[in-house]
């Protein structure tokens, strides 16, 4: 693994988020009829017509992508494949997770005029990345878009982001979807939208956890994956010390050290507090 792109991964973690913004940089919502969640359990709309679940937001819930800190331009991790629309909605789809060293991804942002329209979590099974890296196990992301929430701009496309479980860094993912015929516009009369209750993924205070460890012997083997047949990428020495926890499954866990050295260990090897 390149020092670049190994330094890019190890950001999302090893730093502290930076304040949260307090002042978004939102506008006024478009004239369009909103739903609550209890009308599309219920299978059915509004008083105008059925309801349209979708994934982004407006006004002062979506904000610009620059409160987040971009890791290096050549650090992908992961696609938009796919990608459809009709009048009243975008849907993009992809993958998204670090297939060198199994670094999952959390969240996926969707981004248009460079602003976070909506987040999604990446939590859809996908065997292909799987085969790629088995400490990928669910991949897959799909987003739904209002059309009336893309805004005209400039670049008018929509790209998206992987954001991992701590930190305030995000990844690009490749590829991009121009903004449809209509974007923009106010719903087809009927459309009512249901939007997520869930808050759009914010960069927050949020900080891997830290352990410190005691290591005898030769110290521990840092491997490829959580498997004992990954390949030895690194090593940790014997002796008292600490260790950031990037990620943790199955009985191993992912980790990460000051000075760049990173890869799965077992747990078992990693006591401490």
């Amino acid at each position: 693994m390149s020092p670049i792109r190994l330094t890019a991964l190890l950001l999302s973690a090893l730093v502290v988020a930076m304040a949260a913004a307090t002042a978004w940089i939102g506008g006024e919502d478009r004239p369009a009829t909103v739903a609550t969640g209890l009308e599309l359990i219920a299978g059915r709309g509004g008083p105008d017509g059925p309801a349209l679940a979708v994934d982004s937001a407006v006004g002062d819930l979506v904000y610009p992508i620059w409160l987040w800190r971009p890791a290096s331009t050549e650090t992908t991790v992961g696609r938009i494949e796919e990608s459809r629309h009709d009048d009243r909605m975008l849907e993009i789809g992809g993958w998204a997770g670090d297939v060198s060293m199994g670094l999952r991804m959390s969240h996926v942002l969707l981004v248009a005029c460079d602003r976070v329209i909506a987040t999604v979590a990446v939590e859809g099974e996908r065997e292909d990345i799987r085969e790629r890296h088995p400490n990928l196990p669910d991949a897959g992301w799909h987003a739904r878009i209002a059309l009336a929430d893309l805004r005209p701009c400039r670049d008018p496309v929509v790209t998206a982001f992987g954001v991992a479980r701590f930190g305030d860094v995000v990844f690009p993912l490749e590829g991009e979807v121009a903004a449809p015929r209509g974007a923009g516009r106010a719903p087809p009369p009927g459309a009512t939208l249901v939007r997520s209750a869930e808050a759009l993924r914010t960069p927050g205070d949020t900080r891997a956890p830290t352990r410190l460890v005691d290591l005898g012997g030769d110290g521990a083997e840092l491997r490829r994956c959580g498997l004992e047949r990954c390949p030895v990428i690194g090593h940790l020495p014997a002796g008292r010390q600490r260790v950031i926890i990037l990620d943790h499954q199955a009985g191993w866990a992912l980790v990460a050290m000051a000075d760049g050295n990173a890869g799965w260990a077992r747990d078992e090897q990693l006591l401490g507090n």
